[in-house]
Parts: C-alpha cells; structure tokens; sequence
C-alpha cells in the first residue's frame, strides 16, 4: 500500500514538472505568437502605408492638376469673355458670332438725339452765291416758269456737273508737245484715295464712267499723285503747332506691309508670302494731326518722331508705360480703365470694381457740368472731397484683395489694378486739377480710325513708301479739316504749292 502511494507521488511529482515544463513552453510559444502578431500587424501596416502613399501622392497630384486645369479654364473664359466694353481690347476683336455687346456709356438724363444749342445741318442756298459764280466756284441757273408774273416762289434743286476741261497751252517754238492731268483732277485723285477710301483699281474705273470713257486713268499714275502731295505736305508746321498747344494725345495702331525698313537700315525688308506688322503712332491735337509710322511698337520710334521729347504740356495717352517719360502731366485715359474695371467685375464677380468704376465716371458727370458752367477745375472743398473717396476706395479694395485666395487669378488681376490706381493716382485725377486736361484719350482714337478702316479696305500696304505717303496725306486732311479749311482746295495746293491762311 505504501509503495502504491509512493509510485503516485512520485508519479505526481514527475507530472507537476512536466506541467511546469508545458506551462514554460506554452508561455514561450505564447510570446512568440505575439510576436508574430506584431510582425504580422507591422508589416500590414507597413503594405497599406506604401500602396496608400502611392495613391495619396497621385490624389495629390491630380488635385493639383485640376486646379492648375480650373485656373486655365477661368483665365481662358475672362479672355473670351473681353470685349471692347470691358477691356482695353479694340471692336474689330469683338465675337462676331455673339448676339450682344452692351453699350458701355452710361445712362444720362438727356434726351436722345442732339442736344439744345446744337447747330444743326440742313439743305440751304449760300448767301454769298453771286460772289461764289464770280469767282468760278458755283453757277447760277434759272428756269422761268411764270409766264411773265410779277409774283412768284422759288424752288431750288442743287446738283453737281462734272465737265472735262481741254486747255491748250501755245508755247513759243521750238518746245516738246506734251500732255498731263491738271491740279483739280490730281487732288481729287488724292483726296478719293486717302479720304474715300476708294482703290486704285476702282478710281481709275470711277474716272472712265463719269468721263463719258475719256479718261482711264493707271495705277502708277495714281500712286505718282499720291506721293508728290505727300512730299510737299509741311509736317514741321504740323508738328510746330502741336508743340505749341496745351494737350497733345498720343496712341499707336498695328497695320500691315509687305516691307519693313528698320531704323538703322537704308533699303526695306521685304515679306515673302505674308506681311509685317508695323504701327502708326499719331500726335493729335486741336487744330492739327501728325501720323509717323514705326516698325516696331518701342521707345526708339517715339524719339525718332521728335515730338514728346520738346512738349511740355499736358500729355493724354492710353497708359502707356513709354510714354510717362515724357512731360510732367499725364493725363491717363479714364475710358479704358473704366473698361478694366468693368472687366474685373464681369470676369471675377470683384464688386468693388463696378463700385469704384460707377464712383470714377461720375467725377467726369461733375465736370461736364462745371465745364457747361465756365469753371476751369474742381472747387477746393470739392477735389478735397473727392480725393479722400478715391483714397477710401482704395482702403477697401486693399481689404477684398485680402480675402481673394493668393494664387488665384482674381488676386492677380486685382493686385495689378489696385497698384495701377494708387501710383498713377495723379495721371487719374488730373482731369479735376485742370479741366484742360481731357478725360479720355478719345481724339488720337479717332484721328487713328481711318487707318483701321483702310487696312479693312486694302488688307495691306504694298510698299513702306506708300505707307509713309498715306500717312504724311492723312495727317494734312485731319488737319485741315480741324482748322475748318474744305479739303479738295487744301490738297490742290499741294500741287499749286500755294500756302493756304493759316
């Protein structure tokens, strides 16, 4: 019994160590499947962190991109959305295929039509037409239907005739027989030309029909008119009197020819199979107009001119960065930056661009009417006034421009105007200080209109020599027509070279 008892403890014994060798392998075997769940959960999390980076850098990316695409696509649209009522951009650019441009003038209280004190035009018979038949200039023809009453009305028809005049000139002999045009046909060969804007193909054809087939008249002949009433076109009196003026406005247009003659160059480059861009550049001033032509849109074309550089008088151009320079007062064209404020507003929904564009027309409304009452510039109180709004205006474009986001367009555009308003804050108020001082750059726009007009017309000039001949001919004829002279005698004197009273 004893040794039964004493193989069991003895069995027992052997098992409780093998129980504890268990329980150690077991704690082992536990320590490693932990482990093995931690490499386990390591390296799962180790996989997921590398697909996942790659997936978040081209998440990354592509948001990148899209913004990069939105920005694209925002400018793209503000590029199609300009116009000339909303940029700097002239109407030939406009969409033809878009239905409507709004008027970008402001609505007034006026009445449509002329104004009151506006001389009108109509059909009357010149006072002085017995002086005119005397001098050759007119005829006076009568047509008596009273059957001899004393009492009668009078009706007038006024209507041209066009005669060819043979004059035969008897020289003594011995001396070469010739023949040639006259001065009145030479200038109204010239004035079709550059006025009219008639071809040269289509003037000689005009001249056969009304000469009952008499006269057919060449395109080299044309174009020898052309160039001797540009040659004896007195442009240092032009440019005389531009310098002596108060205001000179200065603009340049792009136009086409197949040559080029650089400045430091004798003979004109030549184009094959297409055409330069080159540009005139126009002075105008009250009573004259100068038209230079320049290969390149730079500085040294405008000192070429020799104009700005000896005017001291108040300067209205189109902002243009060249032309700050020169003279001290600049009047900056408050037409175009009315234009790009109303594109900002338009493109980027800024409301302060409509605000600030609706406050700066109106200081031109206030002068129009002290203009109409005989003031010379804003009262002090007044510009006082109006200075402390343009600078409080500014305050608060600074704080929008704080809440657009750095990188947008928006930010960039407005930054760029906000810096624009309040360092040519001078050039901008100008028109107040002094009334002389024009509120839009509108008379060069307009003297330069008839060379967009002939570029539509001709497509191009041939040579840089009739470039020049239309440009020196073009600034007689607006010339002559702001001092109120009638062109077809003005441009006969170019051929008779007798001076016209100035």
């Amino acid at each position: 019994m004893s040794k039964q008892i004493k193989d069991l403890l003895t069995e027992n014994k052997q098992l409780k160590t093998e129980i504890k060798a268990l329980a150690t392998e077991h704690q082992k075997i536990k320590q490693q499947l932990q482990l093995l769940e931690n490499n386990i959960d390591q390296k799962i999390a180790i996989a997921i962190k590398k697909t996942t980076q790659t997936l978040t850098e081209q998440i990354n990316q592509l948001q990148t991109q899209n913004t990069q695409k939105d920005q694209e696509i925002l400018h793209l649209k503000t590029q199609l959305n300009k116009n000339s009522t909303n940029s700097s951009k002239p109407p030939s650019t406009n969409n033809p295929y878009k239905k409507t441009i709004h008027n970008n003038r402001e609505k007034t209280n006026r009445k449509t039509g002329a104004q009151p004190g506006h001389k009108g035009t109509t059909l009357t018979i010149p006072k002085n037409l017995d002086e005119l038949v005397k001098e050759g200039k007119a005829k006076h023809n009568i047509v008596d239907q009273t059957n001899g009453t004393e009492k009668y009305i009078t009706k007038w028809t006024v209507d041209l005739e066009i005669t060819i005049v043979y004059t035969e000139y008897r020289l003594p002999y011995p001396n070469t027989p010739t023949i040639s045009y006259g001065n009145n046909i030479k200038a109204l060969t010239v004035l079709l030309t550059n006025n009219g804007l008639i071809a040269e193909d289509r003037l000689s054809d005009f001249f056969y029909d009304i000469s009952n087939q008499q006269i057919t008249m060449s395109g080299a002949t044309i174009e020898k008119f052309n160039h001797t009433a540009a040659q004896n076109v007195d442009i240092e009196e032009i440019k005389q009197d531009l310098l002596n003026g108060e205001v000179l406005h200065v603009d340049e247009t792009i136009s086409c020819c197949v040559e080029r003659l650089e400045y430091d160059q004798m003979t004109p480059l030549i184009a094959e199979k297409t055409s330069f861009n080159v540009f005139v550049r126009t002075y105008s001033g009250a009573t004259s107009t100068l038209l230079m032509v320049c290969p390149h849109k730079d500085d040294e074309g405008v000192v070429r001119d020799g104009v700005l550089e000896s005017f001291g008088g108040i300067l209205a151009h189109d902002h243009d960065a060249k032309y700050y320079k020169y003279s001290e007062l600049h009047a900056t064209c408050g037409a175009h930056l009315s234009r790009d404020l109303k594109g900002l507003f338009e493109s980027y929904n800024i409301l302060w661009a409509d605000k600030f564009r609706r406050f700066y027309v109106g200081l031109n409304m206030y002068k129009e009417c002290d203009v109409e009452m005989g003031c010379v510039c804003a009262s002090y109180v007044r510009l006082l006034g109006f200075e402390g709004e343009y600078d409080g205006l500014l305050v608060e474009g600074e704080s929008v421009l704080e809440g657009l986001h750095p990188k947008g367009l928006a930010f960039k555009e407005l930054k760029c105007m906000l810096r624009r308003l309040r360092v040519f804050r001078n050039s901008y108020l100008l028109f107040l200080w002094d009334y002389r001082a024009p509120f839009t750059n509108n008379l060069a726009e307009r003297d330069l209109r008839h060379c967009k007009t002939k570029l539509k017309v001709s497509g191009c000039f041939r040579s840089w020599r009739g470039l020049e001949c239309y440009a020196r001919i073009r600034s007689f004829l607006s010339t002559e027509t702001k001092r109120g002279h009638p062109l077809l005698p003005a441009v006969k004197t170019l051929f008779t070279k007798t001076p016209i009273t100035r």
